[in-house]
């Protein structure tokens, strides 16, 4: 019988979009998932003059769609779910030479393709694994709450995904299990600045409880004519990202708040260093950047022990002198996907 222990996620980055690959990797700390329906049938009304409503079933179109949720992330999956939703090709760079501290630049072209890159995902148990090829990441979400009473303060990524269609397959063997560096939202740091150029460089301290990114990929299949009942190329479509914050309620927090009155453009940056240095360079890293205007900033929008908390949406816009809307950089131990 199906035993929970022995049920994993492990993936391997696609070569050509649609091709399946044999897994590289163990995607560890990820939730297992129920196996969705890849598919719809449907029963036509057949009119066949006895008392049933029909005797056919169709099944015309093929379709997987999921949610990989890691509840406690780490820095070393981050490279390909971004490949696989923001930007693919992305040539990560040595920062301190030979000590292994590649830093990935996930910066979205405004004008042009990003070349996404697709992976092929498996999963299972010990009774049958099921492989979904040509997947794609639509939705990405990141959020981090400073837990006020000591306990452990995760990274949550939730991302929500596409693929052709799951097939029963046999798992990759001999896979080891990945190193994996945590994420800690109590060392998520906030930085508010007035220009893109200027980013990261007035630090908004004593300041920031929770966060949550959310982007839209605008990636989508597209059902075409062909000689298969599965999506046989993607779309891209505008890039969207929204910022929800939470900050204690202070000199600076009211100064945002001003802000939104006025509809004053920011950047926003959410750096969270993890204190863990890979070799003798960097640390692992991951740094969000969100040029945009607030939506709303609602002062005293919390109590928690006294304390005054507010809350605020930020709105991610094109800034046309900086020509972006986000970015996202990774530094962490890997070189390759």
């Amino acid at each position: 019988m199906g035993e929970r222990a022995f049920s994993k996620l492990q993936y391997g980055i696609e070569a050509t979009p649609g091709t399946s690959v044999a897994a590289t990797k163990i995607l560890a700390g990820a939730e297992i998932p129920p196996v969705n329906p890849d598919r719809s049938p449907s029963f036509p009304m057949d009119s066949l003059g006895v008392r049933a409503a029909g005797s056919r079933v169709r099944i015309d179109q093929l379709l997987a769609t999921n949610t990989l949720r890691i509840p406690d992330l780490y820095f070393q999956p981050l490279p390909a779910i971004l490949s696989c939703a923001i930007k693919g090709g992305v040539t990560p760079t040595e920062q301190t030479p030979a000590q292994g501290d590649w830093l990935w630049a996930f910066t979205p072209s405004m004008t042009g393709d990003n070349t996404p890159k697709s992976m092929t995902l498996e999963a299972g148990d010990d009774i049958q694994e099921v492989e979904f090829d040509y997947l794609m990441f639509e939705r990405i979400k990141l959020s981090g709450v400073n837990a006020q009473a000591g306990e452990a303060a995760p990274v949550i990524l939730e991302a929500d995904w596409f693929a052709r269609q799951g097939a029963p397959s046999t798992f990759t063997g001999a896979l080891s299990i990945p190193a994996m560096t945590d994420l800690n939202a109590k060392l998520s740091r906030i930085y508010i600045d007035t220009t893109w150029a200027g980013r990261g460089t007035t630090e908004k301290t004593s300041m920031l409880r929770a966060w949550e990114l959310e982007i839209l990929t605008g990636l989508h299949p597209k059902f075409l004519g062909s000689a298969d009942k599965y999506f046989t190329t993607h779309g891209q479509d505008i890039l969207a990202a929204m910022l929800t914050l939470t900050w204690e309620r202070n000199a600076a927090a009211d100064a945002e708040w001003d802000a939104y009155r006025a509809g004053t453009k920011r950047v926003v940056r959410i750096k969270l260093d993890s204190g863990v240095q890979i070799g003798t360079g960097l640390t692992h890293s991951l740094t969000i950047d969100v040029w945009g205007a607030y939506e709303n900033v609602i002062p005293l929008a919390e109590n928690d022990r006294g304390n005054n908390v507010d809350t605020a949406l930020f709105h991610g816009l094109y800034d046309p002198t900086g020509a972006q809307i986000f970015d996202v950089r990774v530094s962490t131990n890997l070189a390759a996907l």
